[in-house]
């Protein structure tokens, strides 16, 4: 784009002082009044010898600190270093004196006093470039299809409503690949499945670390094995027996009857059980009657009977018991003696592998029902249950995607018949019919024509002044003119490889404009258009020429000639031997917008105050000059 810069309507000051400056010395002449309107500038007068700096006025004030100076100009303030080096330098030059003029000076020549008048204007700053104008809506279609197109509908430049089929594409090679995307999806969702086992299977291994009681009851050792002794930091291996856990509470005894009491004994009828070893009798019931035929020692048919009791605290299984149960009356015995079952019993297995971390005590402890009867670590296993957890993941994320590639190609499929999806222009289709597509690029574009955006990009020097809602001003290279409005600002800067540290090249931030929409004349797509944003305006303001304002340390100001019986505020004395003019004092003022010639003042002076035009547009300048034991700095802008 071209450098941003700002501009400004010209104003008679402008006029003024160009033609001054630009005159010819002439002999010194007392200047008339003048209106606003049409400022001129005082012949210039012969300069005043230099004086020494103990020639300085002693009772000259310190510049006053401009409550303003922060905000209007920090950025014109220089280093302490470049002062005092500005400051010898000039003093060399000078001949070794301790001032130096605030004004254009050449020890060859008369030095030209210029002055212009503040006055009422507009002043306005902006940033100016060339974009692309596009379409604001724009859909490339067609794009991914694979196949023949059979029909084409629609050619460049056609009108056409949301909807219309603009061509067909025969999607036989995309059907194909439906089919095998509906494969791999079946596949993932196998592989889904497996890894789901895997996870259940894991995680039952880390449960398995934490051995505990399946029910109330009570640990006693294995017939076999025996009593086991582990303690904290034991290797143990998996199907290791630790015991049995028994419910020692309630007992059984399965016993056999004589078939003549088969239909006569039933689930809930009163019993005595009988223990001969502990001499204990204990009331019975009848829990289950099952009809099987067992034949006695003796040649009895029988029929089995279970009862339940509970356990007085000394039967413990395989104690030889019988039960009598009261039928009618009569008090019927079994065939044969039974032995005492445990209500409930379970084998303590290891399942898991492990490092001993806790024991809770084994061997005849009673335990609630999951109670932990030992704890042990094993990171084999649990690496194992977090690597089955990602597996699990990894599928499910493998069986989404694809998921959605089944659901893609099936609306290319559907989108093989190319519709219009707005209302609008065909920009361009760029097949034929019988031609072979292989779906890598766009085939047709439709654009909405009535919105026309100008894509534009902003040097990194002027991004900060643009903001959404600016007006912009828009014109073509055959005289068109358009409005718009700054619509967005992209705080990301475009790809650049040139760009950046070292590179060389320049860096800029895409913005988007809307164009206004224009009776008189219309836009297309594609074309280079020059742009003008304005960034700031004021109207009716106070300007003065941009030369006439100076920077001291405490903030702007200008020289300003106070008129007769008028003091302006603030005014300080200019050091004597200076070389602005007579009758002119430094006055601080605050400073609004400005262009290239002019400064808008917003305190300070008002209209028709005369200025000294320090120097040219940015000049820059020093002085050092000793006042009441300190220094007084002005640099000129």
């Amino acid at each position: 784009m071209k450098r941003s810069k700002n501009k400004e309507n010209p104003t008679p000051a402008q006029d003024a002082a160009a033609a001054t400056q630009a005159a010819p010395p002439s002999e010194p002449a007392a200047p008339e009044a003048v209106s606003p309107a049409a400022p001129t500038a005082p012949e210039p007068a012969p300069p005043a010898e230099p004086a020494a700096p103990e020639a300085s006025a002693p009772g000259a004030a310190p510049l006053v600190r401009n409550k303003y100076a922060d905000k209007m100009n920090a950025k014109k303030k220089l280093p302490k270093q470049a002062k005092i080096a500005i400051a010898a330098a000039v003093a060399a030059l000078l001949g070794g004196g301790g001032w130096f003029a605030v004004s254009q000076m050449d020890n060859s020549a008369p030095v030209s006093q210029d002055t212009a008048f503040s006055e009422l204007g507009f002043l306005e700053t902006y940033v100016e470039g060339y974009g692309q104008t596009s379409a604001k809506r724009r859909e490339d279609l067609g794009k991914d299809i694979k196949g023949t197109v059979s029909e084409v509908l629609a050619s460049p430049g056609d009108t056409v409503t949301e909807g219309d089929v603009l061509l067909v594409i025969d999607p036989s090679d995309t059907r194909k690949e439906l089919d095998e995307a509906m494969d791999e999806e079946e596949d993932a969702r196998k592989g889904i499945e497996s890894a789901q086992r895997s996870l259940r299977a894991a995680q039952e291994s880390v449960a398995a670390l934490n051995v505990t009681a399946p029910f109330a009851g009570k640990l006693i050792p294995d017939d076999e094995a025996g009593e086991p002794h582990i303690s904290v930091g034991d290797e143990l291996s998996s199907g290791l027996k630790l015991g049995v856990m028994v419910d020692d509470t309630v007992m059984r005894v399965p016993l056999y009857y004589s078939n003549a009491y088969i239909d006569r004994i039933t689930e809930g009828m009163p019993a005595t059980v009988s223990v001969a070893y502990t001499m204990t009798s204990v009331p019975a019931t009848v829990e289950k009657v099952e009809k099987i035929e067992r034949i006695s020692p003796d040649g009895t048919k029988t029929f089995r009977v279970t009862l339940v009791f509970d356990n007085p605290g000394t039967l413990t299984k395989d104690m030889d018991a019988i039960g009598t149960i009261l039928v009618d009356g009569e008090s019927v015995v079994p065939a044969d003696t039974g032995k005492l079952e445990y209500s409930r019993e379970k084998d303590i297995v290891l399942e898991s592998s492990g490092t001993v971390t806790a024991v809770s005590g084994l061997s005849y402890y009673r335990f609630s029902a999951g109670q932990s009867l030992l704890s042990m670590s094993n990171p084999d296993v649990t690496d194992a249950l977090e690597s089955a957890r990602a597996g699990v993941e990894s599928q499910q994320k493998m069986y989404e995607k694809k998921q959605e590639r089944v659901a893609e190609l099936e609306a290319l499929i559907e989108g093989a018949t190319v519709k219009a999806p707005i209302s609008g222009v065909v920009v361009d289709i760029s097949v034929s019919e019988g031609e072979k597509v292989d779906g890598q690029r766009a085939i047709c574009t439709v654009a909405d024509l009535s919105s026309i955006v100008v894509n534009a990009s902003i040097a990194e020097i002027d991004i900060d002044k643009v903001q959404t809602g600016q007006p912009v001003q828009l014109s073509m290279d055959d005289g068109s003119m358009f409005t718009g409005t700054v619509s967005s600002v992209s705080m990301q800067a475009e790809s650049n490889e040139s760009s950046g540290r070292g590179g060389g090249g320049a860096i800029n931030f895409p913005i988007v404009i809307t164009v206004d929409e224009s009776p008189e004349a219309t836009l297309s797509p594609n074309r280079s258009i020059e742009f003008k944003i304005t960034t700031a305006s004021s109207m009716d303001c106070v300007i003065v020429p941009s030369s006439a304002v100076v920077y001291t340390q405490e903030g702007a100001a200008v020289y300003a000639k106070e008129a007769e019986g008028v003091t302006l505020e603030n005014a300080q004395p200019i050091p004597e031997g200076s070389e602005v003019p007579e009758g002119f004092v430094l006055v601080p003022v605050e400073t609004g917008i400005s262009d290239d010639t002019n400064t808008e003042i917003l305190s300070g002076i008002g209209e028709g105050v005369e200025v000294f035009l320090a120097a040219p547009k940015d000049a820059w300048e020093q002085y050092e000059q000793e006042m009441n034991g300190g220094t007084a700095e002005v640099a000129v802008g």
